[in-house]
């Protein structure tokens, strides 16, 4: 089953990519100004990939933002 999208959750991903930043986890300070459930929060700032995927947030979008989280 595919999960339902969050589209806050892929604002903020989508925010952090485009600085071309590579993080473990995210800061209140990546936050700060997007409406976000405290699951969604909880999942940005501990880098939860598994978690986010169930949260709504685009495969493409994590992959990107949390990198170094993905073993090649």
């Amino acid at each position: 089953m595919t999960p339902a999208v969050s589209y806050p959750l892929n604002k903020v991903l989508t925010a952090v990519a485009r600085q071309h930043a590579m993080k473990p986890a995210l800061t209140d300070e990546d936050l700060v100004g997007h409406t976000l459930s405290d699951a969604e929060r909880a999942a940005l700032k501990t880098g939860d990939i598994d978690a986010l995927y169930r949260l709504g947030a685009n495969p493409y979008l994590i992959r990107r933002v949390f990198r170094a989280r993905f073993k090649i």
